[in-house]
């Protein structure tokens, strides 16, 4: 039975970094819809918030296409985008359904004055165009509801070091493994 562990959360809660940590412990190959819109952005030569706009919802069905590539072949994979359409869950269900897969949400979230201030600091792709986006007077305010993402869901704040965070996260998808086997 394969993983399909999606790392959500909104801007500059951590959940990229948390992501790559995560992939490298478990040996476990991560996409990420920012790194896919990145590069199609780079590759057809686009410069434009309005280009960035166009491209988000190919991002994210190239990173459908390739993730559910993976969950046909059995092979366990790791998801990070924001997740905060709620559109998209029916399709995790679908996947979790038809595949036969364990399906983990890791939610992240940190309090909005941290979430601000490592927004500002962190290195953005041009991509993203988050200043012309007024992004940084909304990180603030900004929140989601992930009480209806499917799957068992891992809630983590992001507060502490990203090697706590993984251990954390490692030792209740095993300890989900081996209540899975107790019930076969």
């Amino acid at each position: 039975m394969s993983k399909l562990i999606l790392v959500c959360g909104l801007p500059g809660v951590g959940k990229t970094t948390l992501a790559n940590e995560l992939s490298k412990k478990m040996k476990v190959a991560c996409i990420h819809k920012d790194s896919i819109k990145e590069v199609l952005f780079e590759s057809m030569n686009l410069s434009t918030l309005e280009d960035s706009k166009r491209i988000g919802k190919p991002s994210v069905d190239v990173m459908f296409y390739l993730i559910e590539e993976q969950l046909k072949n059995n092979i366990d994979v790791i998801m990070e985008a924001p997740f905060n359409f709620s559109e998209d869950y029916p399709i995790f269900v679908n996947w979790k359904e038809k595949y036969n897969l364990q399906l983990f949400s890791i939610v992240c979230s940190i309090d909005s004055k941290e979430r601000k201030k490592r927004f500002q600091e962190r290195e953005r792709h041009h991509s993203h165009h988050d200043i012309d986006r007024q992004m940084i007077d909304l990180i603030e305010t900004t929140e989601y509801d992930y009480s209806t993402i499917p799957g068992k869901q891992i809630k983590i704040e992001t507060n502490e070091s990203v090697e706590k965070l993984v251990e954390k996260i490692v030792d209740e998808i095993n300890l989900q493994n081996l209540e899975q086997l107790k019930n076969n």
